[in-house]
């Protein structure tokens, strides 16, 4: 029924499955959470079409499994980047999947604004500058005290 070669072809393709699974697993987890963020970002999108009552296209479908497809590639090549080239102190592959990851979670606040209304990305992006604006402001005004302390009295008194 089977010749011997097809069954040495299917153990080939067998061992190099397994190969590239156990080289490719340290990235797993990335590209499952990459997939998250795809499929949430791909039904805020199309809710927020319903509501802005656009007509469902197809090539939107297929536009989404391309993107995935090629973040995937992406990461995986940040990936053999990392191994071949020894930057595994960089986390590029890490860098890369949160790079996509924030992209995809810009759009899926995009699709909730759409949806409810509400600029919730604006309203997050305000929060983080008041803070960070804050923690800038505290800042320099520890610098200014301790400015103004050192400069009324020197340590040997001579002020």
């Amino acid at each position: 029924m089977f010749s011997e070669s097809s069954f040495s072809f299917a153990d080939g393709l067998s061992k190099l499955a397994v190969l590239l699974i156990s080289y490719f697993a340290p990235v797993k987890e990335i590209v499952h959470v990459m997939l998250i963020f795809i499929l949430i970002d791909f039904i805020s999108g199309v809710w927020a079409a319903r509501k802005r009552k656009e007509t469902l296209e197809s090539r939107k479908f297929r536009k989404t499994l391309t993107k995935f497809l090629w973040y995937t590639v992406a990461l995986i090549l940040s990936f053999m980047m990392e191994k071949t080239f020894n930057l595994s102190w960089s986390n590029l592959s890490g860098i890369i999947g949160g790079f996509i990851c924030f992209i995809e979670l810009k759009s899926i606040f995009e699709n909730i604004t759409v949806i409810t209304g509400e600029p919730i990305f604006m309203k997050i992006l305000h929060i983080i500058r008041k803070r960070g604006s804050d923690t800038m402001g505290d800042l320099s005004d520890r610098e200014s005290q301790d400015d103004h302390s050192t400069s009324k009295t020197d340590p040997d008194g001579s002020h």
